[in-house]
């Protein structure tokens, strides 16, 4: 059964007269740029930032104490200390610290100090929303400081080329005009603080940059029925556990009630641009901000899909914005690669609490590490295919299989692929008619595992699956990859037997793939945990090598059983 989208990509690509066909890029995260906030990542020379917002700073002030324990907050937390206990904490420790000004992880430490067992029984978010009330106003002359990025100040090319990449797809879209591309921070709960470094990022990289300043609580004042825009500040601490934006960042706050109050503008603002930019964080708060409460798209998804879908509009995500482009199978939310081999895949509504564990607070009988997946899946923007990032850096090759092969036995659409995007890497997919072309970018590539077979009598299963480096142009069509370029085939001879690896361990499935494909051998194994993980190169399969020396082949088989 094909997904409402999945018909729809297929009309359009047969009725549709766009110049350019719709087009998506899948980034893995973690691109390190340099800017006044990261300034580790630029080069020395460029580690100056006059006049620029510097790292956070917090100091206790009792008048917000009232604000942080307001009962409406503390009472939808069950298991959370009481309101008693945590003004305690907050008057003793302001008698310790008086007037000092501290970063983050030294006032978190000043709180455990005084008292460990009520500050660790608070959940992450929740020590959050304590730290977020002290943070202080940066500005100089009256005006808030901004933070600042170089985009050719950093240590490595691959950000600046990826961010290029994605004006250069939106200038298709507005020849002979600078690219207009929004971008949303709909992702992260402190969602003010990375609109600076947006705005200068894909101004830098030849956009001119649009904030579109969606989010769950911006969607709840939309289309929630609570009060509305002059709710918005109670509407943050409720969906994102963060108080006092609007005394950090007064002009955002601003901005974002101007934007509130004017929706006809605020809906149509895809339909403005060339491309939009979905940031990284949670892709649930993703997914909280472009579907209503009963799981249904609301009017900003209806939009971005549409104008996707006629080719107008590029689509960009960033770990959490690529994850969310998940179709309607599901959507991973959470997990490793060990508790998913030992416990399996879980259905779960939102995201797991970070720092579950530690308060003693997971919902029973999760636990915080456990793969949960959410069955309304993301966006289903391109096709009902299971994304993730961070990929092999975040040894997360084999919970994206484990998730397939639960859905492919349990789910009534089971995905049509699951892709695994490397860091500091992207995807390009566009839409054709008679598939997917496909082509990688950036510093490594991603992962692409085709719908596990049956399982094995061990308890495993045998995948197919393909690395898909930067060098190469690729179609995905009627289930099978196809190399359009750059590719030769195959001939695999010999056994270079079990390197001693674990395929639990960052980076390691894919330099044995690497080590595999330059070998000229035929397979390999790796363990992980109690299984053994044999992986070979299949008769039909090519390969090619990337500008860096990433290695791309697509006709890999891997299968994981119990020795």
């Amino acid at each position: 059964m094909k997904s409402p989208i999945t018909a729809l990509l297929l009309l359009f690509s047969v009725c549709s007269h766009a110049a350019e066909p719709p087009t998506l890029i899948l980034m893995g995260g973690s691109y390190r740029t340099c800017s006044s906030l990261l300034a580790e990542d630029c080069r020395p020379e460029q580690r100056t930032f006059p006049g620029a917002r510097e790292a956070p700073q917090y100091r206790i002030a009792p008048e917000r104490f009232t604000e942080i324990l307001d009962p409406a907050y503390w009472q939808a937390r069950p298991g959370a200390p009481g309101r008693a206990a945590l003004k305690n904490l907050l008057v003793n420790t302001h008698a310790s610290a008086g007037n000092t000004l501290f970063d983050a992880q030294s006032l978190s430490n000043a709180f455990e100090k005084t008292d460990a067992s009520t500050w660790n029984r608070l959940l992450t978010q929740e020590q959050d929303l304590i730290l977020s009330a002290f943070e202080q106003l940066q500005q100089d002359s009256g005006v808030r400081k901004r933070e600042q990025v170089r985009i050719d100040g950093g240590n490595r090319p691959y950000d600046a080329a990826l961010f290029r990449q994605l004006v250069a797809e939106a200038g298709k879209r507005s020849p002979g005009r600078t690219p207009r591309i929004a971008f949303t921070t709909s992702a992260s709960v402190n969602g003010f603080d990375a609109v600076d470094f947006y705005r200068d990022l894909l101004a830098q990289a030849g956009a001119e940059p649009v904030w579109w300043p969606v989010d769950a609580a911006l969607a709840e004042a939309r289309f929630g029925g609570t009060g509305g825009c002059s709710f918005l500040s109670t509407m943050r601490r409720n969906a994102f556990s963060m108080l006092g934006r609007e005394r950090v960042f007064p002009d955002l706050d601003a901005e974002q009630k101007v934007a509130c109050a004017n929706p006809t503008a605020l809906d149509d603002v895809p339909n403005t641009v060339h491309a939009l930019f979905l940031d990284g964080g949670d892709q649930w708060l993703h997914r909280q901000t472009f579907f209503t409460r009963d799981g249904s798209p609301n009017p900003w998804l209806r939009t971005v899909r549409a104008a996707f879908l006629r080719g107008d509009l590029v689509v960009a995500g960033t770990s959490a914005g690529a994850a969310v482009q998940s179709g309607t199978a599901g959507m991973i939310t959470n997990g490793t690669s060990v508790n998913a081999l030992a416990y399996g895949a879980i259905a779960f509504h939102g995201s797991m609490p970070e720092g579950c564990e530690r308060a003693k607070r997971c919902p029973i009988p999760l636990r915080e590490d456990d793969l949960t997946w959410w069955k309304g899946g993301g966006l289903d923007l391109f096709g009902n295919y299971l994304v993730d990032t961070h990929v092999s850096e975040r040894r997360r090759e084999l919970r994206l299989i484990t998730l397939m092969g639960a859905l492919a036995q349990a789910a009534a659409q089971a995905p049509e692929a699951g892709i695994g995007i490397d860091e500091t890497s992207a995807l390009t997919v566009r839409l054709v008619a008679d598939g997917l072309q496909l082509e990688a970018s950036g510093q490594s590539g991603a992962w692409w595992f085709e719908p596990p077979g049956s399982r094995t009598a061990a308890g495993g299963w045998s995948v197919r699956g393909h690395y898909l480096a930067p060098g190469a142009g690729l179609l995905w069509s009627k289930g099978r990859m196809q190399p359009l370029s750059a590719a030769s085939p195959v001939n695999p001879s010999g056994s270079i037997g079990n390197v001693g690896g674990d395929a639990l361990q960052p980076e390691v499935l894919r330099q044995v793939v690497w080590h595999l494909v330059r070998a000229g051998a035929q397979d390999t194994e790796l363990d992980a945990l109690d299984f053994r993980l044999k992986i070979k190169v299949l008769p039909g399969a090519h390969r090619w090598q990337g500008p860096q020396g990433q290695q791309g082949v697509s006709g890999l088989e891997f299968t994981l059983a119990r020795p």
